[in-house]
C-alpha cells in the first residue's frame, strides 16, 4: 500500500482520517473537527463526539491528519470530485 503523504493526499481514501476546518467561506464551519465518516462529490461528513456535521469542500480549507501523524493543509476545491474517481486519477499532484 502506498503511504499517504501531502503530495498524494487527493488520490487516497479520506474516510477515517481526522480533519479540521481551518478556513471557510461560511464562518460557522471554521473549527469543525473530527473524523471524516463519509464523503460525497461536494461534501465531507465529519463526526465529533457523536455529532455529525456536513461541510462543503468548495470554499473550505482543511487540515488533515495523516496516518503518520503529520498534517496536510488542502483547499477543498482540489477534492471536489466523486471519491471513486478522485482516487483513480493518475498524473501529477497539485502539491508538487
Amino acid at each position: 500500500m502506498i503511504q499517504i503523504l501531502p503530495e498524494n493526499l487527493s488520490r487516497h481514501e479520506l474516510i477515517g482520517l481526522e480533519a479540521k476546518v481551518a478556513e471557510a467561506s461560511n464562518p460557522s464551519h471554521i473549527g469543525i473537527s473530527g473524523s471524516i465518516i463519509d464523503e460525497t462529490m461536494k461534501t465531507f461528513q465529519i463526526e465529533n463526539h457523536g455529532q455529525t456535521q456536513i461541510v462543503p469542500k468548495s470554499g473550505t480549507t482543511f487540515e488533515v491528519k495523516l496516518p503518520g501523524g503529520e498534517y496536510a493543509v488542502v483547499e477543498g476545491k482540489y477534492l471536489v470530485s466523486r471519491p471513486s474517481r478522485r482516487t483513480q486519477k493518475a498524473g501529477g499532484s497539485i502539491w508538487h
